[in-house]
């Protein structure tokens, strides 16, 4: 191969060409040595072979299963292998035990295998797992037990040892400088694109628990080009609720001996909403008038969805600010930007996810921008709790919420301190009277009842005033809930809303102060 290099250089380039082959020939030989190296010990691992009595092959090796397999498991492997000891492997693989070391085995398949799906029971997956027989003879594989046999399936195909010698000495130049690429990773990690047109042995578990495969006897005379290798596919569908990690078992017998060997295969992976949102809710805290408009901010990525993946694109999401009942959104609370994030920022997005307590594969992602702003113009938010709810939809996929809460100060306050009255367990056939103790920033403010905006109307509410003291004015406020009207938590069943006293501070810039009511009647 180095002559036909060189013939290739010299005819194609002038003398200070040659110089630079001088270098570039042994580097080449060392990366075919690598190249070797690395597949026939990390893949491979051939044990010492004898020849048998007859001269005519390898013989069987007791000690050894009758067929080695390179990886018994499949999950996701993230490209992020910084994350120390795959700490977030137990959001996605509950079995995880770190304290065990290579409880997984990652190949170059993990890294293409998806890991993530959505939903579809009709929908066939696949998980390919590479093996060889170093026997004489042929080796039988059966089927022992699956976790869920109505979800999945297997097929098998061995793979002629021509083909394989092809295979391996093509990847071999393509890790040549001069190739244009590394055949080695992309056909471990998609067997398709190179055997095409093997030969398989296919089962629906359901249909056959027994299901039995029959691989080849490794070559009379083999050598590293030529292994009996093979494929086991393991097949499954995702629906809502899957048993993860798919399990199966499988025993192997070499044929006509008493070498025998046991394989349990896994396969992690979740179903996935077509999108999902970093986070659940944005706490503001306090504000007020004086506060000033605050930024937040919140991920809309996806497990599934990305340029090229089966499932489209994810569409820019829409954000849909709604308020409780009877209250105009306005905005107070407003999405301002959204930005679609490059390809190059998709893996820290995954490990902010992960941070968030979440493990995902991240396919495409936005950047959405909330603002909170507690006055616009001569507008204020209300005093006392402000909730908004944000529902995000992309792709026609089920909408995801984000609450925004924030505790409003101003002008008046309960005396207690809260920021919602609470009404003490009661009689319901007897009802009961609650006051509380309003508090206004200055002597002389005037408060009014907004009536019809309370809630629930059967109660009858009341606001009296009381003497000023300390530079400070006060209220009293009754509710006077009759016998036998409320059973349960007080709220509007009428309205299906949540129960709310609502008050007015009078002046220039009128402010409402809206105080959420808690409590229960029990007979």
């Amino acid at each position: 191969m180095s002559q036909d290099v060189n013939s290739s250089a010299t005819n194609g380039a002038g003398g200070g060409l040659k110089s630079t082959l001088r270098v570039a020939v042994p580097i080449v030989a060392l990366m075919l040595v690598i190249f070797g190296v690395t597949l026939f010990s990390q893949y491979t691992q051939k044990p010492q072979e004898k020849e048998d009595d007859a001269g005519s092959g390898p013989a069987s090796v007791s000690n050894t299963p009758p067929l080695v397999f390179f990886t018994r498991t499949r999950m996701w492997d993230p490209p992020n292998i910084t994350w120390p000891g795959y700490a977030n492997l137990p959001l996605l693989a509950p079995s995880y035990d770190p304290s065990k070391e290579n409880k997984f085995e990652f190949s170059p398949q993990d890294r293409v295998f998806a890991g993530f799906y959505e939903p579809n029971k009709e929908k066939v997956r696949g998980a390919a797992f590479w093996f060889e027989n170093r026997n004489a003879k042929p080796v039988t594989m059966q089927l022992k037990g699956i976790n869920c046999s109505a979800c999945s399936g297997g097929r098998l195909a061995a793979i002629p040892p021509d083909v394989t010698r092809a295979y391996l000495q093509r990847t071999a130049l393509a890790a040549l400088p001069i190739g244009t690429f590394n055949a080695f990773g992309v056909g471990l990690a998609d067997p398709a694109a190179d055997f095409s047109k093997l030969e398989w042995t296919k089962y629906k578990f359901s249909e056959h628990p027994d299901a039995t495969y029959k691989v080849p006897a490794a070559p009379a005379t083999p050598d590293k080009w030529t292994p009996q290798w093979g494929i086991l596919e393991l097949q499954f569908a995702v629906g809502e609720n899957p048993k993860i990690p798919l399990q199966a078992n499988f025993a192997t017998v070499v044929d006509g001996t008493q070498q025998v060997g046991a394989h349990e295969f896994s396969i992690y992976f979740a179903p996935a909403e077509a999108f999902a949102v970093s986070r659940s809710a944005i706490e503001v805290g306090e504000v007020n008038q004086l506060t000033g408009d605050r930024e937040y901010q919140f991920l809309v990525y996806s497990a599934t969805r990305g340029p090229g993946s089966e499932f489209d694109d994810l569409t820019p999401p829409l954000c849909d600010i709604q308020a409780p009942t009877g209250i105009a959104p306005g905005k107070f609370v407003e999405v301002t930007k959204i930005e679609r994030l490059p390809d190059s920022d998709l893996q820290s997005v995954a490990a902010e996810v992960a941070r968030g307590g979440k493990f995902s594969r991240v396919q495409s992602a936005y950047r959405v921008t909330v603002a909170v702003r507690p006055k616009i113009g001569d507008s204020q938010l209300d005093i006392g709790l402000m909730e908004r709810t944000i529902h995000v939809t992309a792709g026609g996929a089920k909408p995801q919420s984000i609450r925004v809460t924030a505790t409003v100060r101003g002008a008046v306050w309960l005396a207690t301190g809260n920021t919602e009255v609470t009404v003490p367990t009661f009689n319901s056939r007897a009802g009961t009277v609650h006051t509380e103790t309003l508090v206004t920033e200055t002597a002389g403010m005037e408060l009014v009842l907004i009536e019809d905006q309370c809630t629930p109307r059967f109660i009858k509410y009341a606001l009296t005033k009381k003497e000023d003291r300390g530079g400070r004015g006060y209220y009293e406020l009754k509710l006077d809930v009759p016998p036998g009207r409320q059973t349960g938590a007080i709220r509007d069943d009428i309205k299906n809303t949540d129960a709310v006293v609502v008050i007015e501070v009078k002046g220039p810039k009128p402010q409402r102060m809206r105080v959420p009511i808690k409590g229960r009647g029990q007979n």
